[in-house]
């Protein structure tokens, strides 16, 4: 691995709200590629109009196609260094499409994007389950509040949230997954995650979770990163009713996002939401 790539100290543990505080972790976060949710995004900005506020934007996974598209798009992230893989992509995709974008570093409870906010926003996006990273009830409608505040009358929110079934909510703590694995063929390692069940408490419907990322190189050499963090899921009615009270009527709910019904096997609890004239 090259040296803007090394991965610090095995062993190394990481405890945050979010876990991608750490550089050598949010490097790590682009191995495993997701892209299902675009096309639903990308047909949400055209419908809606051209100005969009991306929540817990990260390494621009969203963000960048958005742009690429020619929406104007605003990227909020409590992360620096997810914020800068995002300014490198954005860079390589040539200056038209960094112009349309801007970032900016903040917490998303006050989703504070200072002076240059300008018009509201068309379309908010939280993407992949990061309303999670939400622990406390005041704090998750403070976000969704702060984000109906910077939405156009009428604007859309796009929220996607974990619709957890029993069995995952019945894992005894300990419990280990291995669920990626993926050469990074530009890097020249393999990255395996495995994720473990720290702890889970039902009462508070928090979840703590501890992945060990395995970085293997060419020549053997193993180096891991270890990173722990709560998780709070959300229950239907509990979502619609945060919505509903930081100013949101529900449009729709969605089992996926190709806009699959939402049913007792959904995984995905997709919400679209708008903001209340």
């Amino acid at each position: 691995m090259g040296e803007e790539h090394d991965v610090p100290t095995p062993g190394a543990l990481v405890r945050a709200d979010q876990p991608w505080g750490d550089a050598a972790l949010a490097r790590l976060y682009d191995a495993f590629p997701f892209e299902a949710d675009l096309p639903l995004y990308l047909d949400l900005a055209a419908a809606e109009g051209g100005r969009v506020l991306e929540v817990a934007c990260g390494s621009g996974r969203v963000l960048v196609p958005l742009a690429r598209a020619g929406h104007r798009i605003v990227g909020l992230d409590a992360s620096p260094h997810m914020l800068a893989l995002t300014r490198d992509k954005l860079a390589a995709a040539g200056p038209a499409v960094a112009a349309r974008a801007r970032l900016v570093q903040g917490d998303m409870r006050s989703c504070d994007l200072g002076d240059g906010a300008g018009t509201p926003f068309d379309l908010a996006i939280v993407a992949v389950k990061s309303f999670a990273y939400l622990v406390d009830r005041a704090d998750q409608l403070r976000t969704l509040a702060a984000i109906a505040t910077h939405l156009r009358p009428g604007g859309l929110l796009a929220i996607d949230l974990l619709h957890p079934d029993p069995a995952w909510l019945l894992e005894a703590p300990g419990s280990l997954r291995q669920d990626l694995v993926r050469q990074v063929r530009e890097q020249g390692v393999t990255v395996a995650r495995t994720e473990a069940v720290v702890g889970i408490d039902l009462a508070a419907q928090v979840r703590v979770i501890r992945s060990a990322y395995e970085v293997v190189t060419a020549n053997g050499a193993v180096t891991k990163r270890f990173v722990e963090w709560p998780f709070r899921y959300t229950y239907r009615f509990e979502a619609e009713h945060l919505l509903e009270r930081a100013g949101f009527a529900i449009e729709a709910l969605y089992g996926g996002y190709q806009r699959e019904p939402f049913v007792s096997a959904s995984r995905v609890m997709l919400f679209l939401a708008r903001r209340r004239e």
